[in-house]
């Protein structure tokens, strides 16, 4: 069964033996606990403190962030994409006793002077770009400022401004002095020496041509130049301490493993503590109330007989209306399609699982869509293979192996319509010739010079996936008993397609004309008589049973949506013909041409790859949610999560 029976366990035990019960529930993961609501208002609510653990998590995630930030061997391209569980004992998990404080604290004081040095850095690195514009200033910077008879600026304006200024103080005044030296740019710097008397004058003046005194950061000592080559002293001794810093940093990588051992441990440890505040509680007694698979009630019951005898054991059927969890059950083969259907969203638990029925048309529409033999059997070598090397988590692996299954379809496909790269394989040398021979003898359809026999195909495809659409429709119906709508909806509409379908087929096949045109004018009249029988005038119900015949229309939209399948086949195999096209082209260029042309056609094919794969799994997916799924798919459902140990890092064996 795709969907797994599931039963509302309930275990009422003495309270003594709650840690215990606890414990071996983590221990086996096969009870989601979730109380009952009708029971939760007559217990008591344990006061469960997590504070603590919560603080412990947060000390070593940050640990942990420290380590990845300041480790040496940065992790490779795939591993930061697909990281390496730890493999430990389940006695080793249970026992961990990592003390964490020292290396918290010891992080956290690195990390607190690394960003000391880096702010310091940061500021001096903008006080070297500050001096560099007045390097060529001979004057040291702590001259500048007011003394009891002057005061001296500087200024940074554009050379025609510097004339201007000239000009105005001449017409105040002579006491002042002025001395131009280059800058940065096109500016220039003015070192200006003013008498007390003459600086409401300078004022005026400055305020006139719109110029502003130069504001020191702070205070230097010497000339910009002295000053700028006492900051990189300084911050080159910076770097060497900060070069220190970062190695002793490095060197706190030997405890990752026992940091992520311990994250796991803890958050293990208060996934339990928050469990608890779902356990009802009397003055003597607990009971521990969820969802189990049936298949695991046996296993449950044998576990529990191991503590003792002072616990008792209920189960039931769901009832109507109840959220159950959905735990997806499939075989061997339709697993790897379970990631669509997550991807849409789990069926409620009283529905059909879909997986069942979109697995072979989403694994032929996939082939269809890529169709080529050399690109089909290189993505299902990454499917297959790649997950052992990255040694994925299983749902990951699903979807690796479901791309794998995409490159059979696409072999299969390929093998049909005569694409291995494209026509490549026609163009191979004499001496290969068997190769090609093989390769034409495969082929069934070559979508490039005669292209309607596949479309054709795409749209019986979509014909067929769009009647069991409505097939699984009115079985679902069926099994709710809703007996008038699956017969006079689901099945009177996959009647009146089919009924058209033999009828366009009666043109090809005259064994089929004797009962074609009955066919159709029957099922076209049942639909008539019932599809308005929701009308209370009798006039009303004819005329809305004649208008729902207009939905024909919305189902040949459907049909026609699967036209991409047989477009985005034939763009797969004509970019690949580019590929080989523009290969031979830029090959013929001498001596290093066949080079450039491998190039070319490599890069090429690997884009065609890539895009082409992408494009199939949009696409094939799209027709499955929107062609299909909204003909009976109802989901809602959420995922059985049962009690275990839930952790990040570590494989618990």
């Amino acid at each position: 069964m795709p969907i797994s029976s599931m039963q509302r366990v309930s275990i009422v035990a003495h309270r003594k033996k709650e840690a215990e019960i606890l414990a071996l529930l983590q221990d086996l993961g096969v009870l989601e606990i979730a109380v009952e609501e009708e029971f939760a208002l007559q217990s008591e609510k344990p006061t469960v403190v997590t504070e603590e653990i919560e603080r412990t998590l947060g000390e070593i995630r940050y640990c942990l962030d420290f380590l990845e930030r300041y480790r040496r061997d940065k992790s490779s391209f795939l591993e930061s994409f697909f990281p390496k569980p730890l493999e430990v004992t389940k006695e080793e998990f249970l026992q961990c006793r990592f003390n964490h404080s020292p290396v918290y604290r010891a992080c956290a004081s690195l990390e607190e002077q690394l960003n000391g040095i880096r702010t310091t850095l940061n500021r001096l690195a903008a006080h070297l770009e500050f001096l560099s514009r007045f390097e060529h200033l001979p004057i040291p910077l702590e001259d500048l400022g007011e003394t009891r008879y002057t005061r001296s600026i500087l200024l940074e304006i554009p050379p025609e401004k510097k004339a201007h200024l000239e000009s105005k103080l001449r017409e105040r005044g002579s006491l002042w002095f002025c001395e131009t030296f280059p800058s940065r740019g096109r500016n220039v710097v003015v070192f200006l020496v003013a008498h007390r008397d003459f600086l409401p004058h300078l004022e005026e003046v400055l305020q006139e041509i719109g110029a502003t005194p130069v504001v020191l950061p702070q205070a230097f000592e010497g000339t910009p130049k002295e000053a700028s080559e006492r900051i990189s002293v300084r911050m080159a001794e910076l770097a060497r301490e900060r070069e220190k810093l970062l190695e002793k940093a490095a060197l706190y990588a030997r405890f990752e493993r026992d940091l992520k051992l311990a994250y796991d441990y803890y958050a293990s440890l208060l996934e339990r503590r928050r469990k608890e505040q779902e356990i009802l509680h009397t003055r003597e007694t607990v009971v521990i109330s969820g969802w189990a698979r049936t298949e695991d009630i046996g296993k449950l019951e044998q576990s529990l007989k191991a503590l003792g005898n002072e616990w008792v054991l209920f189960s039931r059927d769901p009832q109507p209306g109840e959220n159950v969890p959905v735990d997806l059950r499939n075989g061997f083969w339709t697993k790897n399609f379970e990631v669509l259907t997550r991807l849409y969203g789990l069926p409620n638990y009283w529905e059909l699982d879909p997986t069942p029925f979109l697995a072979p048309f989403f694994f032929l529409f996939f082939g269809i869509c890529l169709g080529d033999v050399i690109y089909g059997l290189i993505l299902a070598l990454l499917g297959f293979l790649a997950p052992g090397f990255l040694k994925v988590p299983e749902g990951t692996k699903r979807f690796f192996h479901m791309l794998g299954w995409g490159g059979v379809a696409s072999i299969l496909v390929g093998m049909g319509t005569g694409s291995w790269l494209g026509d490549t394989f026609d163009h191979l040398p004499k001496a290969l010739s068997a190769v090609t021979s093989f390769k034409r003898s495969l082929t069934i359809i070559d979508p490039i010079t005669n292209p309607l026999p596949m479309l054709i195909f795409s749209l019986l495809l979509g014909l067929v996936q769009v009647l069991v659409g409505l097939f699984v429709s009115f079985v679902k119906e069926w099994r709710r008993k809703n007996y008038a709508s699956a017969i006079m909806d689901q099945l009177g509409w996959f009647a009146f397609l089919l009924a058209i379908v033999v009828y366009v087929g009666s043109t090809q096949f005259a064994l089929l004309k004797p009962f074609a045109l009955p066919f159709l004018v029957g099922t076209a009249l049942f639909l008539v008589a019932t599809q308005g029988r929701q009308k209370k005038n009798p006039v009303m119900k004819v005329l809305s049973g004649i208008l729902s015949l207009y939905g024909v229309i919305s189902y040949l939209g459907d049909v026609l949506s699967y036209s991409r399948l047989f477009a985005l086949g034939l763009s797969s195999s004509i970019i690949a013909i580019l590929a080989r096209t523009l290969g031979v082209l830029f090959g013929g260029s001498p001596y290093i041409g066949w080079l450039v042309g491998l190039f070319v056609a490599l890069l090429f094919n690997v884009f065609n790859l890539v895009m082409s794969s992408l494009g199939a799994f949009v696409h094939s997916a799209r027709l499955q949610y929107v062609e299909f799924f909204t003909k009976f798919y109802e989901n809602g459902g959420k995922e059985f999560q049962p009690f275990s140990y839930r952790t990040k890092y570590v494989k618990v064996q």
